[in-house]
């Protein structure tokens, strides 16, 4: 077991010497400085568990020392000695957050009661604070789940890359739960007490998202009318999740190549550079890859984004956890919905197994609410699936029915997937194609549960 360190501060050497003496006879390890700034310098290289501080000391005494050690750690006991011992040096320490206040002549065995109190209250707060850290990540990545043996070498991987600061890129089709892996991410690392700043790049136009991005001043552009801080600088100190990457225009892309090396931006209609701390996270339903390949993604973005790059399953790739996800939503949904539905019939399940899952985990959970919203039983069973689940047939594919016995919805549907068919998955290409609104095939997608790139 390693030795409790005790960080001595005092100008004066003699005292040092002696007190440090006494303090390694206790088997404590200790470390000295003969000023303030000295102290600073040896608790940021190495943080102790206890500081024990002469009050009058020249250019910074032990209050001011107690303040910038508290800026660095607020948890850090400091113990402060003086010789010109008041009522109101007193009140002042401890309204600071020092731990305790002595006066000379010292003590030696009451220091040594009041070291020994820090250091249980230093290891009590320790405890603490791990406990927490461990129940808020377990909490995260319990909303990930899954036993198969892809998503537990995901989620082991998730793990040892969060407490790190590198850029993690997260490739998989819609529905996937990419947003849950950067949520656990967040979490899990030492970012977690900041925001996780979701922004969806697909949804907004160029210019929009230029300047929720990085921000505005003031007469920047029409509208302008004051200083608008961008969603890099709302996230200082935490992460952003910049999510359907794969849209940005390659305009943007520089920008954001440039922001990722400097860590700095200027605001648009701005010319001073702001410094922003982010973490990175980039989710995308296209193959990065293949994008830079076709000249429409910037290769050394491509590279700053995935130092690592984690690839989320589809569901149909991991069937043995659909029981688990069915049993987790129908719960979930039963309790939303004051239902009591608590099993599925065989035959409902092998369907539901069987089914391809085009829209992944997200088409599953609406699937098994709609379910338990329409089921007149405590057991869901094939008739309250959707029509498209119900008429899955063995072969794969839904039983063939002539056109003019489709309803509007259904054709709908049908021309919506078979031009994603034809774009490759590209939704924008595919609102061209259909001469719609890009917003209008984002809400067509969710409603029909369609999966796009």
């Amino acid at each position: 077991m390693m030795a409790e360190t005790i960080l001595l501060v005092d100008d004066k050497p003699n005292n040092l010497e002696v007190l440090g003496e006494l303090l390694r006879q206790e088997g404590y390890e200790v470390r000295t400085a003969r000023s303030g700034q000295e102290a600073l310098a040896v608790a940021a290289a190495s943080l102790p568990d206890v500081v024990v501080t002469d009050f009058k000391m020249p250019r910074m005494n032990g209050l001011e020392l107690h303040q910038a050690l508290h800026a660095i750690d607020a948890d850090l006991p400091t113990i402060i000695i003086t010789a010109f011992g008041t009522v109101e040096s007193a009140v002042a320490a401890i309204k600071l957050g020092a731990y305790d206040y002595l006066t000379k002549p010292l003590d030696h065995e009451k220091l040594k009661l009041v070291l020994r109190r820090a250091m249980d209250q230093r290891r009590i707060l320790r405890e603490n604070r791990d406990l927490r850290a461990a129940l808020r990540t377990q909490k995260a990545f319990d909303r990930i789940m899954g036993n198969s043996p892809k998503m537990q070498q995901l989620l082991q991987l998730v793990r040892t890359l969060a407490p790190s600061t590198a850029n993690v890129l997260l490739q998989g089709e819609s529905g996937t739960g990419k947003e849950l892996v950067a949520q656990a991410i967040h979490e899990a690392s030492p970012r977690h007490e900041r925001r996780l700043v979701v922004v969806n790049c697909s949804a907004l136009s160029e210019s929009l998202l230029e300047s929720e991005l990085f921000g505005h001043e003031k007469g920047a552009f029409t509208g302008a009318a004051g200083r608008k801080l961008g969603w890099f600088e709302v996230a200082d100190g935490g992460t952003l999740l910049l999510d359907e990457i794969g849209e940005m225009s390659p305009r943007l892309q520089v920008k954001l190549l440039r922001v990722i090396q400097e860590r700095a931006l200027e605001r648009v209609g701005g010319t001073d550079p702001v410094r922003v701390d982010f973490r990175l996270i980039a989710a995308t339903n296209r193959d990065l890859k293949a994008e830079v390949a076709a000249g429409r993604f910037r290769e050394d973005l491509y590279y700053r984004l995935a130092v690592f790059s984690l690839k989320i399953p589809p569901l149909r790739e991991r069937r043995e956890d659909i029981p688990l996800l069915v049993s987790h939503f129908i719960r979930e949904c039963s309790r939303r919905e004051g239902k009591k539905v608590s099993s599925v019939s065989p035959e409902a399940m092998e369907r539901l197994v069987q089914y391809p899952w085009p829209g992944n985990v997200r088409e599953l959970e609406n699937a098994l609410e709609r379910a338990v919203v329409v089921a007149q039983s405590d057991q869901l069973t094939l008739d309250v699936l959707p029509e498209e689940i119900q008429e899955w047939s063995s072969a794969g594919r839904p039983p063939a029915r002539p056109l003019e016995e489709l309803t509007l919805e259904e054709m709908e549907r049908l021309l919506i997937a078979k031009t994603l068919e034809r774009t490759g998955g590209n939704k924008s290409q595919a609102a061209r194609l259909l001469n719609i609104h890009r917003r209008s095939i984002y809400n067509r997608l969710k409603k029909y549960n369609l999966a796009g790139s």
